[in-house]
């Protein structure tokens, strides 16, 4: 992990972060009709999620435009989304549920460390691709854990910092900056990487149990999974119940 461990003050998102995706709030649902945006989210849908018990109370923390909290409220869960972006959270209220939902997710502007102001508990949170972001990832962890009921579950996905995709992009930026172009512009904000074991430790710390995790390439074909370093680690954490007094 890039971040030094042990720090639990203020997870303190990258205002850099947030400015960047505010700019690709408009368009950022539709990036979810194709490519590597469809691929990772069929993934979450067909992989992750039936590993996990959708239904009753659930967060969104980092939820974007609410794609992934309209996914989760077409499984019958009651969703909340919380965003550091305005225009993502505008560009989530103005973007229809699908029929058949009992109750369209709520969405509200908030950042991670804001996230002790919220009231009541949660029987499930997802926080995906959110945590590189931050400057101090295990804060926004126990702040998510804050919220959640002993036996409910975290959905996270986070980047490894073993990927191939990304040292390959990594050196293609490299060389688009020596003739003065930039690629991969997301890189300037996404400041943390993890491996597995250090994943799944940080979630440990704050009291989750690992269910179950999994490696995800955008772009590799499956097959080349086992072969290649994952883009991104799905883990699904259970929130440890309360020791008895």
């Amino acid at each position: 992990m890039t971040t030094a461990p042990g720090r639990v003050a203020s997870p303190s998102v990258s205002t850099r972060g947030i400015a960047y995706h505010e700019t690709l709030a408009a368009g950022w649902t539709q990036r979810y009709a194709g490519g590597g945006f469809k691929r990772r989210a069929d993934f979450f849908i067909e992989a992750v999620l039936p590993k996990a018990l959708v239904g009753g109370d659930w967060i969104d923390v980092g939820c974007g435009s609410g794609f992934f909290s309209r996914v989760l409220a077409e499984r019958g869960a009651k969703v909340v989304g919380f965003d550091g972006s305005p225009a993502m959270i505008e560009a989530a209220r103005a973007t229809a549920t699908a029929k058949g939902t009992t109750e369209a997710p709520r969405y509200d502007v908030m950042a991670i460390e804001d996230l002790a102001a919220v009231k009541g508990s949660f029987d499930g949170a997802i926080c995906l691709s959110v945590i590189e972001y931050v400057e101090n990832p295990r804060a926004a962890i126990a702040a998510i854990a804050g919220l959640v009921k002993p036996g409910g579950r975290l959905l996270l996905s986070a980047p490894n910092r073993h990927s191939s995709l990304r040292r390959l992009q990594r050196m293609l930026r490299g060389a688009a900056a020596a003739v003065g172009s930039k690629a991969f512009p997301y890189m300037e904000s996404s400041r943390n990487l993890w491996s597995s074991d250090e994943l799944v430790a940080l979630l440990e710390s704050e009291g989750f149990a690992r269910e179950a995790i999994l490696g995800f390439d955008p772009v590799a074909p499956k097959p080349l999974w086992g072969l290649l370093s994952p883009s991104l680690w799905f883990v699904i954490g259970r929130k440890r119940e309360k020791p008895a007094a």
